[in-house]
């Protein structure tokens, strides 16, 4: 493949840097970037798009019409551009073109609750585009009964009185923004909010307004219109705590975290009582790696209302990337006996009790099972479907929200062209927002690729049918993104899931689990899963790693007189006993250090508190070097570290194969379930079967005996790439034999009942 002309760099350069300068709010940057690309490409569909939402967000819907137009029609494939289009329509007030337009691609199949959203604001009253100032006006005892229905609680009738008033007295703006607030709290969010746009154009100094319309905008993920209200707002009120702890949040669901922190840390300084800006403070920091801080805020939002669920859920995430994972437990429970139903705080649970030393397998199962009964539940009935049967599998789905550059893409991948050679058909489900080159490579290697983010889960179920998928395969389970309420309604007639969550989906209808002989042994694990488990011969994935620099050769510890021991796992797998073992290891090996990768370490008060847990259990503190995390690290510090320890109860996955990748092998202690022996079965598939142990004190004792080994050490370093090279871990055509086996096997036992 020849190489793309320097201007295509040039261009594609400038276009990410407009994108990054968009994402931050520096629309000037930004605007200036896309002509740069469109000068020289003008049809180029995002670069087009991307100018029209920043003409929107100035309000300039004149300018921003004709780029949306364009980069529609040059990719009428892309949802986000019906969307955009159709959404600049009817803020023009050209309702019957966003009609139009909505309707042809609904026929092409756009859906989903922003498209419901689009269809609520066309059948909404019209609203005239602007309304000229008259003296009718409502008498003062219409408005204390209009008011009187909103403070009470009485939606319905509210909402009448409200109706009344905008058709009576149209000019008057009491009669639009209490049926907004209205329509709002009913649910009916996209009425709300073009009645409180009317509101906002009748009084354009009314801060209330323009702060509740921020906050159903942030209701409808249109972060960066409700941006635009509260920062109107702030230039009327520049010292409002609510309008800057509100731009918080909506700074931070897009990402900005600085600019996050710092609007909060305002709201702050206005009203230090201000709960929900220490709520968005401590998250924000937590997203900026600042963990200690972020602990204190949300700590400060719990003295100050102790019954504000998502302070105890985010206080919870905080704890839990410090490894105070029995406490990050407590208050998850804490916020699902305030909020049951809540689906998001139920996985963070679960997530939690994957690394936890202290909830038994049996609890993390119940939990388990209680969240798949709730989604099943919500999911309401299973699909209804009737086709004939082929004797074998045909066409086989993958649902996944990581089709991007993430692990479970390059698990994937091998996997797929083993299936098209057999014959079967590959289609995709991307339920992602983010599209990459891995995700352009993967989208050329099925047969069907659909983005489905914008789907409801009833309409993704659907289209499945439609698709007359036989087998659908999970690969996100709880995790971010995840679509286990479409396996719910079972659109296909064998569902299973795999790779993506290390233990049961605990989920009704979802068939079969993938595993393997040596993670999970016959007879050890079945009364911990819903699903029957299928296990591979040899290994459960197939690895296939990035572009990576060599391993190191011989030992690092030659170079530098110093011994290392490494893990660049989460941190939260770094349980209590994990430092006990690792401080007893580090005692009985003063000429060693322990390298650790860890979330937040730009947080000095953090890396010292995490030197005394090692200090407490033994180590030295000079023998304890931690570093940041950074995705550009993933392979490179390897060439630093002699012997990876693994962390227990929850093992390392796909760090596990990069550090056999790189040359390194690791000591893991065998447990009783899939999460806990998976350096159980990568050791034992690239032949170090020797560094598996069975208790604590093996696993202190074999770290120790190789640190002062070091001739045993090379001897299992030595060639070690070329022998996981040469492994079932990266036999791409022998793994995928297995795995269009294994579906033969699933499809035959369906029949057999």
């Amino acid at each position: 493949m020849s190489e793309p002309a320097a201007t295509e760099i040039d261009l594609n350069a400038a276009f990410q840097s407009a994108i990054a300068h968009h994402q931050a709010g520096r629309l000037s940057q930004a605007e200036m970037l896309y002509r740069v690309v469109l000068q020289a490409m003008p049809n180029h569909p995002d670069a087009n798009h991307n100018l029209g939402v920043i003409a929107m967000q100035l309000g300039q819907l004149d300018q921003a019409l004709p780029l949306l137009h364009t980069a529609l029609i040059n990719h009428l494939g892309h949802g986000r551009f019906w969307l955009s289009y159709i959404d600049a329509l009817l803020r023009a007030n050209r309702a019957d073109e966003a009609r139009q337009w909505l309707e042809q691609g609904q026929r092409g199949g756009l859906a989903g609750p922003e498209v419901e959203a689009l269809l609520q604001r066309l059948n909404a009253p019209v609203v005239p585009a602007r309304v000229k100032p008259g003296k009718g006006q409502p008498s003062l005892n219409e408005q204390k009964a209009l008011v009187a229905l909103f403070d009470q609680g009485q939606l319905s009738p509210c909402e009448q009185a409200a109706r009344r008033m905008t058709e009576h007295y149209p000019r008057h703006v009491l009669g639009w923004k209490t049926l907004g607030a209205v329509l709002i709290q009913l649910g009916r969010n996209a009425e709300g909010v073009q009645a409180m746009r009317q509101a906002a154009q009748l009084a354009p100094k009314d801060v209330e307004i323009l702060s509740n319309l921020g906050v159903a905008l942030t209701q409808m993920a249109q972060y960066e219109e409700a941006e635009h209200s509260y920062r109107r707002g702030l230039k009327l009120q520049p010292k409002s705590a609510n309008l800057h702890a509100y731009l918080a949040d909506a700074l931070f669901l897009q990402n900005r975290f600085a600019d996050a922190i710092r609007h909060a840390r305002q709201a702050i300084a206005q009203d230090p009582q201000h709960i929900v800006a220490y709520h968005n403070l401590g998250a924000a920091l937590r997203s900026h790696s600042q963990l200690m801080e972020a602990e204190t805020a949300l700590r400060r939002a719990l003295e100050l209302a102790w019954n504000y669920p998502s302070a105890h859920a985010n206080l919870a995430n905080v704890l839990k990337d410090q490894s105070h994972l029995e406490e990050a437990e407590k208050h998850l429970r804490i916020a699902l006996e305030m909020t049951p139903n809540n689906r998001l705080i139920h996985s963070n649970l679960l997530f939690t009790g994957v690394y936890s030393h202290a909830i038994t397998p049996e609890q993390l199962y119940a939990d388990h099972c209680e969240l798949g009964q709730l989604i099943a539940r919500q999911a309401g009935p299973r699909c209804t479907w009737s086709r004939t049967l082929a004797a074998t599998p045909k066409r086989v789905g993958f649902v996944s929200a990581d089709f991007f550059h993430h692990a479970v893409s390059y698990f994937v991948e091998p996997v797929w062209g083993g299936l098209r050679a057999q014959g079967m058909q590959v289609l995709a489900y991307y339920s992602g927002k983010t599209f990459d080159s891995v995700s352009a490579r993967l989208q050329k290697q099925c047969d069907v690729w659909r983005e489905t983010a914008a789907l409801s889960d009833d309409e993704l179920a659907q289209q499945i049918i439609d698709d007359e998928v036989d087998i659908l395969i999970d690969l996100s389970g709880h995790t971010a993104g995840g679509r286990l309420p479409v396996f719910a309604k079972q659109p296909a007639p064998v569902q299973v899931t795999w790779l993506g969550h290390p233990a049961t989906t605990g989920l009704p209808g979802m068939h079969w689990r993938i595993t393997d002989v040596h993670a999970e042994p016959p007879g050890m694990t079945e009364h911990l899963n819903t699903e029957r488990l299928y296990r591979m011969p040899e290994v459960f994935c197939c690895y296939q790693p990035s572009a990576s620099p060599d391993p190191f050769a011989g030992l690092p510890a030659d170079q530098d007189g110093r011994f290392t021991f490494g893990c660049f796992n989460n941190f939260a797998k770094v349980t209590p006993p994990v430092i006990a073992c690792w401080g007893e290891i580090l005692r009985q090996t003063p000429h060693a250090r322990l390298l650790l990768e860890v979330h937040g370490a730009q947080d000095a008060a953090f890396v010292q508190d995490i030197r005394q847990r090692f200090v407490t259990a033994g180590a030295q503190a000079t023998q304890i070097d931690i570093l940041p995390r950074q995705a550009n690290q993933q392979y490179v510090l390897y060439r630093q570290v002699d012997l990876a320890l693994d962390p227990f109860p929850c093992c390392g996955g796909t760090t596990s194969c990069d550090s056999l990748w790189m040359g390194v092998p690791f000591v893991t202690l065998a447990g009783r379930s899939f999460v806990s022996r998976m350096g159980v079965t990568l050791l034992h598939n690239t032949g170090l079967d020797e560094l598996i142990v069975d208790s604590e004190a093996q696993y202190i004792a074999k770290a120790v005996a190789l640190a002062h080994d070091l001739p045993r050490l090379r001897t299992l370093r030595e060639g070690l790439r070329e022998r996981v090279m040469a492994s079932p871990l990266m036999d791409a055509p022998r793994f995928a034999g297995h795995f269009v086996q294994a579906l033969h096997e699933m499809w035959a036992a369906r029949e057999q009942g």
